[in-house]
């Protein structure tokens, strides 16, 4: 049974001068209105100072003499089995976690009630370390603070007399493979739309230029901290204001005619123009087929030998904009409403966010926000994050009042900051320097974690986050662990070299929903022996909290 007092939590009886007859009780411990009232004839009255105080009657005197030992000792009890449960609970958790399997290794965990906002256990909380991908917490939490859980990314098809624009929301579910996926259609579904919009218009063979506004965020695509093992990768996507297919390109190799013959190349999305690939395979038996990219001179090379068709695992472009622009080039000029004209770069935008009086909005392609919150809590894809950083950085500095807002990492931390800390999230020694968690310039607490969870817990759209995080045994990051308690967690996982951390929410037995984070730092070797940790330690918070 629980009664949170105004004052600390502290229950106090009527004080021993108050009536004679009646003996001086304090509880400690979660006792119950409606019993005592009921059983005892007491009743909440204030003093002259505003002060909470019990009050009983004479003519209940006797009844209170009656019932309160039974009160008492119901509180001795309570008392006794929830210090002895949290003190079991902490001994288990403490015990886990101290016993790392690398000596050099440390662990931070935070556990808090939301409701009481309490904390319920601690290890090292206080302690900064590297999240990884747990970060992603804190840029999710501040957008649904921040923009609303009905925000969404609008690209926008435009004409300025003759010329065709397209003006950039940084918006990274635009021709994202997995959305595109869901909605059963191809990643150039979106630029497919637009070029119908501009057939039924009647543009065909248009004369004018095709003018890119993409200057919704800075200049600076790659953050300066990532390592260098990791650029060109997938998950080290370059971030711009226009995306497209995560800003990735997938490259397959077609067999020749015969053995020995050099096999031609598709490569998705359509390109023409801005793809750099030297060919060094050939048809037939010979070495796996290998794909190498060259950050440098900005180019692919691909060498082995195949017999069937091979498609590589997806690599990151290296400027998104002209990705953008060369494919929907290619797509509008299948049918015939590609812009003659050069291709122009300039803002088009207005400060506000509006297209200026004399362009004419054509198409706009949405990505909901709830669809970015999902790609990034269950899919942990690292373009999302960044992305949404960004554009929490140019909100940001719209409403500071810049006149041309550009949205960088420097303004979307200060943005994540300013959210968690009205939100009551205590944010010294915290870092954001990316939304992804790449970075290991990120330093967080376990504290720092558990305290954002719970704030979103407490928000009228907090449930959003929640709904977001990867759930085990179901399409994500937890798919294929801790099955055991299906339904019973939600949460972000982080990983990277020598880091392990997982953040979001347990459901105890009696469904009472708890925000955890538990991290991993500095170990040597393999992963696995903290994912079994971690799935240890949401096993006893699932079956031991109350």
């Amino acid at each position: 049974m629980e009664c949170p007092a105004e004052s600390g939590g502290k229950y106090r009886g009527v004080k021993r001068g108050d009536r004679p007859s009646i003996p001086f009780w304090t509880w400690d411990t979660a006792c119950d209105d409606a019993l005592i009232e009921g059983f005892a004839g007491l009743r909440w009255s204030r003093d002259a100072s505003g002060a909470r105080r019990w009050s009983v009657t004479q003519a209940r005197c006797q009844r209170w003499r009656k019932w309160v030992p039974a009160c008492a000792a119901i509180a001795v009890v309570a008392t006794a089995s929830a210090a002895a449960g949290a003190q079991g609970v902490t001994e288990r958790l403490s015990v886990a976690l101290k016993k790392l399997p690398d000596g050099r290794a440390s662990a931070g965990a935070c556990v808090i009630d939301p409701e009481r906002g309490e904390t319920v256990f601690a290890f090292r909380a206080d302690e900064p370390m590297t999240p990884a991908s747990a970060g992603k917490i804190f840029v999710m939490s501040a957008a649904i603070a921040a923009l609303g859980p009905g925000f969404s990314f609008e690209t926008v098809l435009a004409e300025q007399g003759a010329d065709l624009v397209v003006i950039g929301a940084g918006d990274p579910g635009f021709g994202d493979p997995e959305l595109a996926r869901t909605r059963g259609e191809s990643v150039t579904a979106p630029l497919e739309r637009w070029a119908e919009t501009l057939r039924a218009r009647g543009r065909a063979a248009a004369t004018g230029r095709f003018v890119v506004d993409d200057f919704i965020f800075d200049d600076q695509p790659v953050h300066p901290t990532w390592e260098a093992a990791d650029l060109g990768r997938w998950y080290a996507a370059p971030v711009g204001g226009l995306c497209l297919n995560d800003n990735c390109v997938e490259i397959t190799l077609h067999p020749g005619d015969r053995p020995g013959a050099k096999p031609t190349w598709s490569v998705t999305p359509p390109l023409r123009d801005t793809i750099r690939l030297i060919n060094e395979c050939k048809t037939g038996k010979g070495p796996t087929p290998l794909l190498h990219v060259d950050v440098t001179a900005r180019g692919y090379r691909v060498t082995g030998a195949v017999s069937k068709p091979h498609t590589f695992e997806s690599v990151a472009t290296f400027d998104p904009t002209l990705t953008f622009v060369d494919a929907m080039r290619t797509v509008l000029a299948r049918d015939g409403v590609a812009p003659t004209g050069d291709v122009v770069r300039r803002p088009v935008r207005r400060p506000d966010g509006s297209l200026p009086p004399d362009a004419r909005l054509l198409a706009m392609h949405r990505t909901a926000l709830s669809e970015v919150l999902s790609r990034i809590g269950r899919n942990s894809q690292n373009l999302f994050a960044e992305c949404l950083m960004k554009r929490l950085g140019y909100e940001w500095q719209r409403r500071q009042g810049w006149t041309t807002p550009r949205g960088s990492w420097e303004s979307g931390s200060a943005a994540i900051g300013e959210a968690l800390r009205e939100g009551g999230v205590s944010t010294g020694g915290l870092t954001v320097v990316d939304g992804s968690g790449l970075s290991r310039a990120n330093r967080c607490t376990a504290r720092h974690l558990a305290e954002t969870l719970a704030w979103m817990s407490r928000h009228p759209q907090g449930r959003v986050l929640a709904e977001s995080l990867a759930r085990p045994g179901e399409p994500g990051s937890l798919r294929t662990t801790m099955k055991d308690l299906a339904g019973r967690v939600r949460a972000k996982t982080g990983t990277m070299r020598g880091v392990r951390a997982l953040a979001g929410y347990v459901t105890s037995a009696s469904g009472k929903e708890y925000a955890f984070a538990v991290m991993f730092n500095d170990y040597a070797g393999s992963s696995s022996p903290y994912k079994a940790i971690e799935h240890q330690f949401c096993k006893i918070l699932a079956a031991e909290l109350p």
